[in-house]
């Protein structure tokens, strides 16, 4: 059965054989879109039915899918998402990006739900879509550009500002592991190493115009599930205090510092003296582009949150700098860098961006960089001429060249990332790293924020917090919010394991069901604005009159007409994460690979409010098993049970991993 009759997708995708020229238009199956949505649940299924595990990820043989879901593209609250899934070349497994902007519902409005797209060009080429016409055309013109000038040129050269843009840059096509894909001059798919697959297949960009339109299967009913949700999010205490809009995701850098998770020099520390220099507050008084309380703001397709801060460096030896800051790219070059020169760090960040790599994986190389050279362990003469230490602001700016570039010994060794290039540097380098599954840890301190700590552990594609983004546990809830949601009080307290484990369980789930959506987690992760939370916080705030909430069973069942309940889609949240499970056991995942960095199980916390503490593995162990109780996994392995794939309607995953020996079986008593 097909899907071009369901509301909210175009109804088709792309598949795109690069080696051949071969463009084939394909119908949805309606299966696929009731068990895996779209977007990054539909990705791990194409990965999973097509890709085999031992393919070597910058081959012609590995799969690039970029995915919407049935919400981008339509009214209500934040619908610009897309997904990028791939084999990554960073870690060898899973590799999986979600980005915004306004690419995705371009390419909806085009006609098309995504693209899969194999094999190599012969010569540099991108893909050109407007409406039914789709092109493979030549890029050699554009081989060795920026991200920023490939979009202008593509967007001269077609439909102006019309014409959306994804591009990668000179790192991807110079074999930088972590290559994003950045779409709309702005937006990266930054983790993971999508970019570097693209250019691995002579694919530049891929440019769209669609003149089309989407409908859904219920309007009335639509509009007042979209209109709910408005509501939902206008009266979240988060929301209205308007401090994430004025100062976009920067505003966590001084909660961060203040709450003592904010990682210091390659995470030596938890706070970082200097943290007013890079602040938000900061970024907003000296380079916005538009005065407070609301600075110039760029916000992804209908979007009222503007979390993107937009600025520009006018003086100075970084004069022209200009782009939209975020915490992760300020937190690696800033802090974990020691370095608390601001425009240097937004020329840093801006860099990443045009040369298209991951701002985190690039700030968290050179931080490691640096203190392998403080420990004596990479020498002056390994340097070739750079003083690389803590705090150098034009030593961190030059490794970003040199790593884009892959320039000398270093430069060669920083695109291989922190993990890759500990082993190759040897000497005790690896006790030095963050990495968790190949890829490096972002800018919260897991010693301290336990939820975070333990979703870094579990995540499918390495080290990360937007597989579950667990924030409640940094807010001040009513404590009996927390029990009722994860049956734990201390579920609320950052510091604490109790209730953790549901508290990622609960949050994972809802961020594939938001990613493969086509929606943002900031919806259900940060303002909390989702179904049944709102509904719980009112009974404690004692709220008089209606409670609002976002309903992504109903939004999703009056775009669609299926027929979605609140316990079917978090289900489909836990399908969808098996998934992954199962795409990673056969890349060779186990509970081995669930676990945490040496220096956050070993390592006290030197300085700050959470002196002295660590992450306990005795604690991660016990963590362990009770996730692996939830997600219906063997808790000697981590292996997924047959059952467990069985009853989330994975019959064929099952049998997949059966035939493979990679798939648990209950011992009945």
């Amino acid at each position: 059965m097909m899907a071009g009759k369901l509301g909210g997708y175009a109804g088709q995708l792309l598949r795109i054989d690069l080696t051949n020229g071969v463009i084939k238009k394909v119908p949805l199956s309606k299966e696929v879109c009731i068990k895996f949505i779209g977007g990054r649940g539909r990705d791990a299924k194409v990965l999973f039915d097509e890709l085999p595990p031992e393919v070597d990820p910058l081959s012609p043989d590995n799969i690039l899918c970029i995915s919407t879901g049935p919400i981008t593209g339509l009214l209500g609250p934040t619908t610009g998402r897309v997904n990028v899934a791939t084999k990554s070349p960073l870690t060898g497994i899973y590799g999986n990006s979600n980005a915004g902007a306004h690419w995705g519902a371009e390419l909806k409005y085009a006609g098309y739900d995504g693209i899969i797209i194999t094999g190599k060009a012969s010569k540099p080429v991108y893909i050109y879509i407007e409406d039914d016409l789709v092109e493979i055309k030549d890029a050699s013109h554009l081989w060795g550009k920026g991200t920023y000038e490939t979009t202008s040129i593509l967007q001269k050269d077609h439909r102006g500002y019309d014409t959306k843009v994804a591009a990668i840059g000179p790192a991807a096509e110079n074999g930088v592991l972590y290559g994003s894909v950045i779409f709309d001059y702005w937006d990266a798919a930054g983790r993971t190493g999508t970019g570097t697959v693209m250019a691995s297949k002579n694919l530049k960009a891929i440019a769209v115009t669609g003149t089309g339109s989407l409908t859904v299967a219920n309007p009335r009913r639509y509009a007042e599930v979209a209109k709910e949700a408005w509501q939902a999010l206008m009266e979240d205490p988060g929301f209205q205090t308007q401090e994430h809009a004025a100062l976009g995701t920067l505003v966590v850098l001084g909660l961060g510092n203040a709450q003592g998770w904010l990682p210091t020099r390659n995470f030596r520390e938890t706070v970082f003296e200097l943290a007013d220099e890079v602040s938000g507050e900061a970024f907003r008084d000296r380079f916005s582009t538009r005065p407070a309380p609301i600075p110039a703001g760029r916000a992804c397709l209908s979007c009222p949150n503007r979390c993107k801060r937009f600025g520009r460096i006018t003086s100075g030896k970084y004069a022209g700098t200009k782009g939209n800051i975020e915490f992760e790219g300020v937190a690696a070059f800033g802090p974990k860098c020691g370095v608390g020169d601001l425009e240097a760090v937004y020329h840093a960040y801006m860099l990443a961006n045009d040369y298209g790599m991951d701002c985190i994986s690039c700030g968290n190389t050179i931080a490691l960089f640096m203190e392998l050279h403080e420990e004596g362990i990479l020498t002056h003469d390994e340097l070739e001429g750079l003083d690389l230490h803590f705090g150098d602001a034009d030593a961190m700016v030059e490794m970003v060249h040199r790593i884009a570039k892959r320039e000398g010994k270093l430069g060669e060794l920083g695109g291989l990332g922190e993990e890759l290039a500990a082993k190759r540097i040897g000497r005790g380098a690896e006790n030095y790293t963050t990495t968790i599954k190949g890829m490096g840890t972002i800018g919260t301190d897991p010693r301290v924020a336990k939820g975070f700590g333990f979703g870094f552990a579990v995540a499918s594609r390495g080290s990360d917090h937007l597989r579950a983004h667990p924030v409640f546990e940094m807010i001040k809830y009513p404590p009996g919010v927390a029990e009722e949601l994860f049956g734990a009080k201390e579920a609320g307290e950052l510091s604490k394991y109790e209730g953790k484990v549901r508290l990622v369980f609960f949050h994972e789930n809802m961020a594939a069901i938001t990613d493969s959506m086509g929606t943002c987690r900031f919806m259900h992760a940060s303002f909390y604005a989702e179904y049944p939370i709102p509904e719980i916080l009112a009974k404690y705030l004692k709220k008089k009159g209606p409670v609002y909430s976002i309903k992504y069973h109903e939004w999703l069942s009056a775009a669609t007409g299926l027929n979605f309940t609140y316990e079917d889609l978090m289900k489909t949240g836990e399908r969808i994460i098996n998934l992954e499970r199962a795409l990673n056991v056969r890349f060779g995942i186990r509970r081995e690979h669930d676990t945490l960095p040496k220096r956050f199980l070993t390592q006290p916390v030197p300085t700050g409010p959470y002196k002295g503490t660590v992450f306990s593995q005795e604690k991660l162990d016990e963590m362990l098993d009770e996730y692996y109780d939830l997600r219906g996994w063997e808790r000697e392995t981590g292996l997924p049970y047959r059952e467990s794939l069985v009853e989330l309607g994975l019959e064929d995953v099952a049998e997949d991993l059966e035939r493979r020996g990679l798939v648990a079986t209950r011992i009945k008593e």
